[in-house]
């Protein structure tokens, strides 16, 4: 399998100029679900109990974060608690209003080389003029 490739309008956010940039066109989503049910073919267990598995240790990830805890996921990579804030001359000034928290991902090894690794390809013309359904890093 190749990862499609597009090319999209785009403006240099410092140049402030406009150019092309490449995006990735992806091919869907596996939900939750689809993890579940995958997961299960591969075990004796029920779809439903490698959900519940699946439920349990998301609960307690979830616990975890808001506890302030890094979350290591083993070989899926780690989670871990992040905010952003502006920058403040002062330190009186930065007040918990100017805070965004968000979550972090790290993703393993394995997890960074399954998509490095992967080939690409340019998408043919009228893939480009799709709108992917591309999530956004979070800025870091």
């Amino acid at each position: 399998m190749k990862i499609k490739i597009s090319k999209v309008k785009s403006i240099n956010p410092v140049s402030k100029k406009a150019g092309v940039a490449a995006r990735v066109l992806t091919n869907g989503t596996a939900t939750f679900d689809t993890l579940c049910e995958e997961a299960a073919h591969n075990t004796t267990a029920h779809k439903s109990e490698v959900r519940m598995g699946f439920e349990l240790g998301l609960e307690e990830a979830a616990k975890q974060l808001k506890a302030g805890m890094i979350v290591d996921l083993g070989p899926l990579g780690k989670l871990y608690p992040a905010c952003t804030s502006g920058w403040f001359e002062k330190a009186e000034k930065l007040t918990m209003d100017a805070i965004k928290t968000h979550v972090n991902y790290l993703p393993s090894d394995d997890i960074k080389a399954a998509i490095t690794s992967a080939s690409l390809s340019w998408a043919k013309a009228e893939e480009e003029d799709t709108n992917g359904d591309t999530p956004q890093a979070p800025d870091n």
